[in-house]
């Protein structure tokens, strides 16, 4: 299979939302404006779109404190325009030259200081988006379902910067990134802020209280109302792919001259269509088995295995987790 010059290949994934409980039905949605004013992102807060945003406090530790006090302040400022989502944080700080930040690769930022978003866009509970930033910007981002996560690459804008106070980041995420229902009318989501705050310890913080007892995380979310005629973009995805091998051997050892043994160029194509918000076809032809990732350095001196690298093809992605196991059973 894996050999194979041409294959085919298509997904049909079918997303039915869960009755929501008595925790989630509780909760009193908050307003996200709407905003027209141009925001840029640079890391600094000050256009006038951010005096008009919706502003939480991230008010507990949930570890290792159970939602205690946390040890430093901090706020998230949101609003949305037709096509964007736009995120802020100020991160306070009574130390700022302790905060860890680096200019780092993306995906890189565990053991930053970090912010991030996590965003329930169908309301159930069930599928979560999260985008995450350390001090200067960089980004992270996964998607989780049912409790299991896959990091992917979205297409979104973020800007970060070290202050005398703390940090700030900013976040544009357009929502043709996400998946969400396609409604004329507001819709609302599930939410969490969260913050990592590593010192002496790593102290994670939030946006609301968490029931440890209660397996089902954003059950206990916050929930926003808005994003009025917000579409999730044209759900129409290609991703063409091109991969050549050239391998050369000299014609006598160790002064010949090097001569063709192997020219080869693959090109493949997968698309995506995402023709309902919960009905996605997937398809490649000739899928990019190659597994040649760009600038992700690997040594194989006197190693005894196959190298590995991060996955990031979107074909391999989509709802991968699906077929995640304890044990690699599946590749």
């Amino acid at each position: 299979f894996l050999g194979a010059v041409l294959g085919l290949t298509c997904f049909f994934i079918i997303s039915v939302p869960l009755l929501g409980n008595e925790s989630r039905a509780n909760k009193l949605p908050h307003l996200v404006p709407e905003v027209t004013s141009k925001i840029k992102i640079d890391g600094v807060l000050n256009e006038k779109a951010w005096e008009d945003a919706l502003v939480l406090a991230l008010d507990y530790e949930v570890d290792p404190g159970e939602n205690i006090r946390p040890p430093v302040r901090t706020e998230v400022l949101l609003a949305s325009s037709a096509a964007h989502f736009y995120v802020a944080f100020r991160a306070y700080d009574p130390e700022p030259a302790a905060i860890r930040a680096r200019f780092t690769d993306r995906d890189n930022i565990e053991n930053d200081d970090y912010v991030g978003i996590i965003l329930d866009t169908f309301n159930d509970s069930r599928l979560t988006y999260n985008f995450y930033c350390n001090p200067y910007g960089i980004q992270q981002e996964s998607v989780t379902l049912s409790g299991s996560s896959n990091q992917w690459d979205a297409i979104w804008n973020s800007a970060g910067r070290i202050t005398g106070e703390g940090y700030i980041v900013e976040m544009e995420i357009p929502f043709s990134a996400l998946r969400f229902q396609r409604q004329k009318d507001e819709q609302v989501w599930g939410i969490d802020a969260v913050r990592g705050y590593p010192r002496n310890l790593s102290h994670s913080i939030g946006l609301f209280p968490r029931d440890r007892d209660n397996a089902c995380y954003m059950c206990q979310a916050e929930k926003l109302i808005g994003f009025r005629g917000s579409r999730p973009g044209k759900n129409l995805e290609f991703d063409p792919t091109l991969s050549a091998v050239l391998t050369q051997e000299r014609e006598s050892f160790p002064d010949g001259k090097f001569v063709d043994v192997t020219k080869k160029v693959d090109p493949g194509l997968p698309a995506r269509w995402r023709f309902t918000p919960n009905l996605t076809l997937t398809g490649a032809v000739n899928p990019d088995f190659s597994h040649v990732e760009a600038d992700a350095a690997q040594l194989d001196v006197n190693t005894q295995f196959v190298l590995y690298y991060p996955e990031k093809r979107p074909f391999f992605l989509e709802d991968g987790n699906l077929f995640s196991t304890i044990l690699n059973t599946i590749y």
